[in-house]
């Protein structure tokens, strides 16, 4: 958008203003009205050519104005008069920076990451971006201090976030994109469901041209293309308190020589064009890979023998688009992007302690997976804009190749050896068994983990003069969420407990009972999970729907001055994963928000100094909401089932139990025995549902600049605060019940409702400390220069100072080493772990923590042909905490931080690509890439666990400060001191090389 002035100054009404790019199917027009004023909205992101022509007035083109996704860019211009006809040309001049908007991240073109060294993932490269980086202890990507399950993805317009974990459930590889872009903060009312980051992932287009691909990539093992295998600490295998330093190229492999034999095959064949040049464009792709591993294993602990074993993973991924533009005003955009991969084969653990009756050579599984976008937007006149984006995303698991045996399955959980004298063992002695035995330890199916979501929004941007300009946007979206999951027994497994008692049910069962009671077993007793009460396992087929509203306003004053506003509004629940009835306060919906209670409020402001959008200064605040993840449900809600029937065992022969195989047979189940009864191990948790409950918020305040400093070049500051305001977790409340205290589990905010004290209107008992408040604060700054490919290179640099400190990491918990188990974490599992041995709340630098982040990335191209790309990055090692288990969990005695970071890092990748021209349309490239150029070999682990089991111990010691004072004595009594606490266990790997070969037309 822009104005369009004479050489006075006075705008200049009804010039026609075209925009042209070769990324832009047809052309892009808009007149000017009585103010000069010109609008083209929704264009495709591209290198513009604008035209401005009136008659009377000399023709003025400006060439080269770079548009990025989801970028307002102000082109102001002035006409001179002219007698005759003329035409003028201006190139460069081209606005870097956006000064409507307050959003603050990143967008990579592929014109930017096909220069540079890159995983085959869209989001290997996007680590450079400021505050952005991939931590395994946070569950993957991490965007300013938040975890891995807090991004939303989008792919095309498609919501392809998983709904389950709150991860990426798509991939394309960065070769068959046009542009990643990742949003960090400051975006408007028309984002929501993240607390992090949003990455928007743009698939390649056609265009009036013809063009086609050919690529190939190849790695393997050897010590060609992969240095020496760096040394680590292990547990010896025959002994538990022994730690040793060792090496598996030295180990296991010979020095290097004769390591697994390990290839990986990548081929992609693209082609775009158009179908009727100006209308209709397409773009296909074929994306196959392939790898393989041969390796030598046995089960003796490397004494031999030794057999050859392998594993094979395939991948079969593709895509294909339209665009179209049938009529001036109306653009639409279809696509279909498909990812299938499934294995075949696993191979032993190369210690040599695995299962030798295991059938390694018959696993697999297939993994389908596919997303299907729609976007259209119709431009009405200069002022109006309706846009729809749109999408169904599907993924599975399916097709296991190793099922379970065709029938019942049985575990010795107690040996029947003493019963070898009875005459039925002696008629039969091939029926004993050892303590530990299993006759088939595959009781498992999954027949399907089927997740699918469609997403719809629609949205309307209208533009009014009044007393400045106005942009309203306003919009709806609404998500249908679908699981339908197969993931258990699909025949009875039967546990033997011979010559045992069970009293969970309240009275003895088994050898233990009276004679002539009906549940005494002279040979114990077993129970049977996978039965006619229950199938085990997670099953279920349920769905849910999200719906959002929001309305904003971009309101700018005279040119310079800007500010957005905006509301957000969005209503989500967890359903039930089970259709039973009889459970206590039973609901389809047990944790169910509507839009009164998820209202999130934007406030930005942007200010263009110079008026000519060379430099803005901007500040935003606003509330975001985090869209609930269904795992929640598997484990709270009835999804996981694990009922266990119990049994006193009458008959030795325990074959004859659940001979059937089937589940639904009851007579079967029961004929080693009688029936005693059932426990419900994971019952769901409808009756403990915090009446108060509230969604999961955080607060963001963030500030800077950006600022052109000569063209293709900006610099930018940002500064950004993140405060969490509560989270929902399954806390462990101690509830009195009337004669003791028993630990039960309630789905709340730690520190709220019913986890609060009974004395400040609460369920937590008053003798114990009281349930801490879920915190987390992230403070960023971010500095940043970057330049824009021209005069042959291109390159960037930035860096962070950051800190992420609190209680709390997130909903992917790096406490756990990233495990993804959102709003069911283990950190509120007992009412010890939020505290230090002494009392004190847990506050301190969190475990994903950096203090410094340093990046940078460049690319030249020579004029004979070569390109030379590098990625560095240097950053600060992680913060360490002495981590205790005790009575079954952990906590951290000393509090947060108490170690020694783990030290600086520093490495570089590298890329180089030579190509050469085979006349005017054909050429042809090789390339090299090295990850880990510099043979960085720092420290990146050491033990932090002080114990090496656990023990349990009274809840009066930690209340009475003696288990503060004396846990290491305890822990040294009990034997359990941890013999390489504190020491390192893990350096960054060894370089490794990939060869790649490209054909274009």
């Amino acid at each position: 958008m822009g104005r369009v002035v004479d050489s006075q100054g006075a705008p200049l009404p009804g010039v026609n203003v075209e925009a042209r790019s070769a990324r832009l199917v047809g052309k892009a027009s808009s007149i000017t009205d009585s103010n000069g004023t010109f609008r083209l909205m929704a264009l495709s992101s591209g290198t513009y050519e604008l035209v401005f022509s009136l008659s009377g007035f000399k023709t003025l083109i400006r060439k080269d104005i770079l548009l990025e996704l989801s970028q307002t860019l102000i082109v102001n211009v002035t006409l001179d008069q002219a007698a005759v006809e003329e035409q003028v040309t201006v190139v460069g001049q081209s606005p870097l920076i956006d000064v409507k908007n307050t959003v603050k991240g990143q967008v990579m073109t592929k014109e930017t990451y096909l220069s540079l060294p890159r995983g085959r993932s869209f989001d290997s490269l996007i680590s450079t971006i400021p505050g952005v980086q991939n931590e395994s202890i946070t569950g993957g990507i991490s965007v300013d201090g938040a975890s891995g399950a807090e991004n939303m993805f989008f792919l095309d317009g498609a919501d392809v976030t998983n709904f389950h974990l709150g991860i990426r459930g798509q991939n394309v590889v960065l070769e068959l994109l046009d542009e990643v872009k990742v949003t960090a903060s400051g975006y408007n009312a028309e984002y929501g469901g993240s607390m992090g980051g949003v990455i928007n992932v743009i698939s390649r287009s056609g265009s009036n041209e013809f063009h086609g691909d050919l690529m190939g990539f190849y790695e393997n093992s050897s010590r060609l293309m992969r240095g020496s295998a760096r040394d680590y600490l292990r547990q010896n295998p025959t002994q538990d308190y022994v730690y040793e330093y060792v090496n598996n190229d030295d180990l296991y492999f010979n020095g290097g020589k004769n390591r697994d034999d390990y290839d990986r095959f990548e081929g992609i064949l693209s082609l775009g064009g158009f179908i009727i040049r100006d209308k209709l464009w397409f773009f296909g792709s074929l994306n196959a890979s392939y790898d393989r591993t041969a390796a030598e294993r046995d089960f003796k602990l490397r004494a031999g023998p030794f057999s050859t074993y392998r594993e094979k993973n395939y991948g079969f991924n593709g895509s294909f688009k339209l665009s179209a533009a049938p009529f001036a005003g109306l653009r639409l955009s279809a696509s279909f992007v498909n990812n299938f991969t499934k294995y075949r084969g696993a191979i032993p653990d190369i210690v040599g302690n695995d299962d030798s009756t295991y059938e390694w050579g018959k696993e697999g599984m297939d993994y389908p997976n596919w997303t299907a976008a729609l976007t259209a937007d119709y431009s009405i006149g200069n002022n109006l804009l309706v846009t729809y984006r749109g999408g169904w995303h599907r993924q599975n698991e399916t097709n296991q190749q190793l099922l379970p045996p065709d029938g019942s399955t049985y575990y010795f959980a107690y040996s029947n050896s003493s019963f070898s004298k009875d005459a039925f063992y002696v008629a039969h002695p091939d029926l004993l068994h050892v303590g530990g035995y299993s006759t088939n330890w595959n009781y498992i199916e999954t027949k399907k983990y089927m997740t699918e979501k469609i997403s719809n929004n629609v949205d309307a941007t209208y533009y009014l003069d009044w007393m400045g300009e106005h942009s309203f946007k306003a919009g709806i979206g609404y998500a249908w969420l679908h699981e339908d999951v197969y993931d258990g027994s699909t025949h009875p497994r039967v546990w033997l407990y011979f010559g045992r008692t069970y009293t969970g049910l309240g009275f003895p069962v088994g050898v233990g009972a009276a004679k002539t009671s009906p549940n005494y077993g002279a040979y114990g007793y077993y129970y049977v999970r996978g039965s006619f009460t229950s199938p085990y396992g997670g099953i279920w087929n349920v769905h849910s729907n999200n719906v959002s509203a929001y309305l904003q306003d971009s309101w700018t004053i005279k040119n310079r001055l800007t500010i957005n506003l905006g509301l957000r509004a969005e209503s989500q629940y967890i359903p039930s994963m089970t259709n039973d009835t009889s459970y206590a306060s039973f609901t389809t919906k047990p944790v169910n928000f509507d839009l009164g209670q998820m209202l999130a409020p934007r406030v930005g402001v942007v200010y263009d100094v110079s008026g000519d959008s060379s430099l803005k200064v901007f500040a935003s605040l606003g509330i975001y909401y985090d869209v609930m993840k269904l795992y929640m449900a598997e484990l709270t809600f009835g999804g996981w089932k694990r009922k266990q029937d119990y049994y006193a065992l009458k008959d030795p022969d325990w074959t004859k139990i659940a001979a059937s195989g089937a589940l639904s047979d009851r007579a079967s189940q029961g004929a080693g025995g009688t029936y005693a009864g059932t426990v419900d191990f994971l019952p769901p948790s409808f009756d403990r549902v915090d009446p108060d409950l509230k969604p999961t918020a955080q607060r963001e305040i963030s500030f800077g600049a950006e600022k052109k400093l000569v063209e293709n070049l900006s610099a930018s500051v940002r500064f950004v605060n993140k405060h969490l305001l509560r989270t929902i977790e399954d806390v462990g409340v101690y509830v009195w019940n009337g004669t003791t205290l028993e630990q039960q589990f309630y789905v709340t905010n730690p520190g709220f409702g019913v986890s609060r004290p009974i004395s400040q209107g609460g369920l937590f008992s008053n003798d114990y400390w009281p349930c801490p408040k879920a915190t987390r604060e992230y403070n960023g700054l971010n500095i940043s220069l970057e330049k824009r490919f021209s005069n042959n290179w291109q390159g960037g640099v930035n860096y962070t100072l950051s800190r992420v400190a609190g209680s709390y990491t997130g909903l992917a918990s790096a406490d756990e080493g990233g495990r993804l188990g959102p709003n069911v974490e283990q950190d509120y599992d007992r009412w010890f772990m939020g505290y230090d041995a002494e009392g004190k709340v847990l506050d301190g630098p969190l475990p994903q923590d950096r203090t410094h982040y340093f990046k940078a990335y460049g690319s030249y191209v020579f004029p004979f042909g070569l390109t030379v790309g590098v990625v560095a990055y240097g950053r600060s090692g992680l913060p360490l905490t002495t981590k205790l288990y005790y009575n079954g969990k952990y906590f951290y005695p000393e509090g947060r931080a108490d170690l020694e970071r783990l030290p600086f890092t520093l490495w570089a990748d590298l890329y180089l690509e030579y190509a050469l021209r085979l006349g005017d349309k054909y050429r042809a490239s090789i390339n090299l890439q090295v990850n880990n150029a510099t043979n960085t070999s720092t420290v990146q682990n050491r033990i932090f666990t002080y114990n090496l089991d656990g023990y349990s111990g009274y809840d009066t010691q930690i209340l009475n400060g003696s288990f503060a004072t004396n846990y290491k004595t305890y822990t040294k009594n009990e034997n359990d001191v941890h013999p390489a606490f504190n020491q390192w266990s893990s350096r960054f790997g060894p370089w490794s090389a990939r060869l790649g070969f490209k054909f274009s037309f």
